[in-house]
């Protein structure tokens, strides 16, 4: 019993000794603290306000390349419809591309098969862009094979017209599916027209 109050009283009389000394080195320690709350906040702050920099550049520029995205470069879609007589047409049946808007960024042309028949789009004079497996781009005539119930992008390409054409000067495409070709034509044209413009379906 001695001994534990003897241990006890050096305890307090410990701390009772230490005084001032105690109460300056707790307030020494609440100080380093501080600083060391201070100093590890501030890069975080830093990192913080870095981090959200960088989050507002990647939207930024996400917006810039989607709106590049869809102010240049043209897409038209094609739906091929099945008819009474087992034939196959391409809708819609004209379309006029005007090459001096048309044509910037590039073109591509979505083909949509909602049949139970797979079907093939095929253009008489247009091309389109291939990757090879070395990532060599190469051009072939332009015939997709589109499986039921499925839809392809392809990459027209337009190379051919690059060079200096006629003002107001206008080429004709013939489109149709192979597969379905029926008595009555079923194919379609596509017009191209060397001026300004937009594209837009015939009437």
């Amino acid at each position: 019993m001695w001994g534990e109050r003897s241990m006890s009283y050096r305890n307090n009389g410990f701390e009772q000794g230490m005084g001032s000394s105690g109460s300056f080195w707790r307030t020494t320690m609440r100080k380093q603290s501080s600083r060391v709350s201070r100093f590890v906040r501030a890069p975080m702050g830093r990192w913080r306000q870095r981090a959200s920099l960088v989050s507002l550049l990647v939207l930024g520029l996400t917006w810039v390349l989607s709106v590049h995205q869809v102010a240049h470069g043209s897409e038209f879609r094609f739906v091929v419809e099945d008819l009474p007589d087992s034939s196959a047409a391409w809708l819609p049946g004209e379309v006029v591309i005007h090459t001096g808007t048309d044509l910037t960024g590039g073109l591509t042309f979505l083909l949509a098969n909602p049949t139970t028949r797979t079907h093939v789009f095929l253009v008489e004079g247009l091309y389109e862009e291939v990757v090879g497996e070395n990532g060599e781009m190469s051009a072939k005539p332009l015939r997709v094979t589109v499986a039921p119930e499925d839809s392809v992008r392809t990459v027209v390409s337009i190379a051919q017209w690059q060079g200096s054409q006629e003002r107001g000067a206008v080429e004709a495409f013939r489109f149709f599916c192979p597969l379905h070709r029926g008595d009555a034509d079923s194919g379609g044209t596509i017009h191209l027209v060397h001026h300004g413009g937009t594209i837009r379906t015939v009437p």
